[in-house]
């Protein structure tokens, strides 16, 4: 099994020079490893956390999240998820999502997922 970093790596790739085999479609490439990171990353801090949280759907995980985590890190966890799985969809009326999206997105689940590491916050 692929860790989170194993994932951010991947997508990170993908971003700096996409492989002309997937230039249709190396954005959503992107997006859906990026989201497969924030995830995993997640499932991993519900297992030592609050293990019953853990095989819940990611929209549970993330109303609970503010209860365990601080703030900020459940508020990017939200709106990064919520951001690549719109990036993910594809529909023939819409644009790819852009370089500058997809990096914040990886940005900010590369920023988060040491702070999940970490264990519960304090205030939380």
């Amino acid at each position: 099994m692929m860790t989170p970093q194993d994932y951010l790596d991947a997508a990170g790739a993908l971003l700096l020079q996409p492989p002309s085999c997937m230039r249709r479609c190396w954005q959503r490439g992107s997006a859906c490893l990026t989201r497969l990171a924030l995830e995993q990353g997640l499932r991993d801090y519900w297992r030592v956390v609050a293990p019953s949280v853990a095989d819940r759907p990611m929209h549970n995980q993330l109303l609970v999240l503010p209860a365990f985590a601080s703030t900020e890190a459940a508020s990017t966890a939200r709106i990064a998820w919520h951001g690549l799985c719109r990036a993910m969809h594809h529909h023939t009326y819409e644009l790819a999502p852009t370089v500058a999206e997809l990096r914040g997105w990886h940005d900010d689940v590369t920023v988060l997922l040491p702070q999940l590491e970490s264990g519960p916050s304090p205030n939380a």
